[in-house]
């Protein structure tokens, strides 16, 4: 019997115990059933601009579609998510997925108090993502659920293991490996100490083992078939600190995207994070070798089929012209930190004033390694950088205002059209003011300063919000150092409860578009946007 039909004859004793169940409860606690969903559509129509490079698609309309449905009875859960592209919308996969609709991510559930079991599709992340994670993300167009089965237990107060084995999502298939895995981790302080003493300190470590296995033809000798992965880690947090570290390793794994590399991959992160009164700071140190990790080693694309979860060491800005040099993990080797501080000055003083002010400072730098091979070896090629400053005052109960200051460095071998390292400078000033009756105005302006690539930048948005339930907005974004381009964009939202949609008209320029520091190119296009979320529930 092959894995699909397992899987199906899984399906069906599942489903056939639930309904057992449910035949033999009473009335009262079938209504005790819950359930809940979503749909969220992601719509545009193309129009063409010869001048910003926006050209048209075979269908002038694209729309994007989820619908995910979640049930509960007692111990049990199932759902499922159907998904639409019709087509897909531009840059969202790399790969057509055109009009197709089909029903994805099916899953029963069974759930105790210290054990679950799973089958179906699922999600899951074992420490910091460096060997797995298999999450969604809409916006960037990942989906890389594992089909399969994923069971948790907790034998003692200690002690927390995973279990999971299935085949990864790729678009609507999957992909033809097989994933297996285990996950442990051992709470130290719940070991040696008794249990009422563990509220203030905790120090954990983990373990992770990661395995795939995808069939190979070709015509090389001692060609890796299975691909084995570790890490292990420890936690620490007190009531003003946290510390993490994990190291990782990862076989040798010759992919398309790696140029058939034979290299063995490793991985080193680290992270700290203090507290205390009105201050805040946190750093994260990463290097990694030959760490991208793909179910399917003939994938081309980054946001095909990942395995594992390696977002960029940079702070992710809010500002349109901070996004247009954006830094995206240099998956073959790189060595990156990232810290932020956070200070608020208290309130009735001379600079804090009377509600008090917060000040924002942060800073980033990637760079090559020296050697591939060695995760602590430091190159001497920069990749990026970026450091900056928020400071945001509320002056009294209706005006609040923010002003950013922000120095980028860009190696334009990375990304730009002119290959030219880019030196950048940013100015950002916002402004909020509510007005009586839950209605308020936002505006902000911002400024890029460069002598390379397309030069200077201005950006400027309005928002205007009537009752926290309309919404106007306008904004653009102009390059006048070069091209003489306007990205401009206009529209409305509207929010009634649980259910949101907004309409735009507007241009998109090229480039890397960033979600939770991982990154998709999208292309330039022009044309009128819609977007419809809303949820329920009983």
């Amino acid at each position: 019997m092959n894995f699909i039909m397992k899987k199906y004859l899984l399906f069906f004793i599942l489903y056939s115990l639930l309904a057992t169940s449910g035949n033999a409860q009473t009335i009262s606690q079938i209504i005790q059933s819950h359930f809940n969903g979503s749909y969220e559509n992601y719509s545009q129509y193309y129009m063409k601009d010869d001048k910003i490079g926006a050209t048209l698609p075979p269908d002038k309309f694209a729309s994007n579609g989820f619908f995910k449905f979640d049930f509960n009875h007692g111990d049990f859960s199932a759902g499922f998510q159907l998904e639409s592209y019709l087509p897909s919308t531009l840059g969202f996969f790399p790969i057509p997925a055109d009009n197709k609709s089909k029903i994805v991510n099916k899953y029963f559930k069974y759930t105790q108090k210290k054990f679950s079991i799973q089958v179906g599709d699922f999600y899951e992340q074992f420490g910091n993502g460096l060997i797995f994670r298999s999450y969604e993300n809409r916006q960037i167009g990942i989906n890389n659920a594992i089909e399969g089965f994923k069971a948790t237990a907790e034998p003692t107060s200690f002690l927390k293991t995973k279990f999971i084995y299935g085949k990864p999502r790729e678009i609507f298939d999957y992909a033809n490996a097989y994933v297996r895995g285990a996950d442990a981790e051992l709470d130290l302080v719940r070991l040696f100490t008794k249990k009422e003493d563990t509220k203030i300190t905790t120090l954990s470590i983990g373990q992770s083992f990661i395995s795939k296995y995808q069939e190979y033809t070709g015509p090389l000798d001692n060609f890796p078939k299975q691909v084995n992965a570790n890490s292990t880690r420890i936690d620490f947090a007190s009531n003003k600190i946290t510390l993490n570290a994990e190291y990782a390793t990862k076989s040798k794994d010759p992919h398309l995207t790696n140029g058939g590399s034979m290299k063995k991959g490793n991985a080193f992160q680290c992270s700290g994070d203090y507290t205390m009164n009105n201050l805040g700071f946190s750093v994260i140190f990463r290097s990694i070798s030959n760490m991208e990790f793909k179910a399917d080693r003939d994938q081309e694309y980054l946001s095909i089929s990942p395995l594992n979860y390696l977002p960029s060491i940079t702070k992710q800005h809010d500002n349109l012209t901070s996004n247009i040099y954006v830094y995206a993990t240099q998956i073959k080797g790189e060595t990156g930190v990232q810290s932020d501080l956070y200070y608020k000055i208290k309130p009735g003083t001379t600079l804090g004033g009377k509600y008090g002010t917060q000040i924002a400072v942060n800073f980033s730098y990637n760079n090559a390694l020296n050697d591939s091979g060695n995760v602590l070896s430091f190159g001497k090629q920069k990749y990026s950088s970026d450091c900056g400053i928020d400071i945001k005052k509320k002056w009294n109960k209706k005006l609040e205002t923010t002003l950013a200051y922000q120095n980028i460095f860009f190696n334009g071998s990375l990304q730009v059209a002119s290959h030219s390292n880019v030196i950048a400078n940013l100015i950002a000033a916002s402004m909020l003011y509510k007005f009586a009756n839950k209605t308020s105005i936002r505006f902000k302006v911002e400024h890029l300063f460069s002598d390379n690539d397309k030069k200077n930048w201005a950006a400027a948005l309005t928002e205007f919000s009537i009752k926290s339930k309309y919404t106007l907005f306008a904004s653009d974004l102009y390059n006048y150092g070069l091209t003489k381009n306007h990205y401009y964009n206009i529209g409305a939202s509207v929010t009634e409860k649980s259910t949101r949609l907004s309409v735009g008209f507007g241009k998109q320029r090229d480039g890397l578009f960033c979600v939770g520091g991982v990154c998709r190119f999208l292309p330039a296009s022009y044309g009128f946007t819609a977007t419809l979320t809303t949820n329920f529930g009983y």
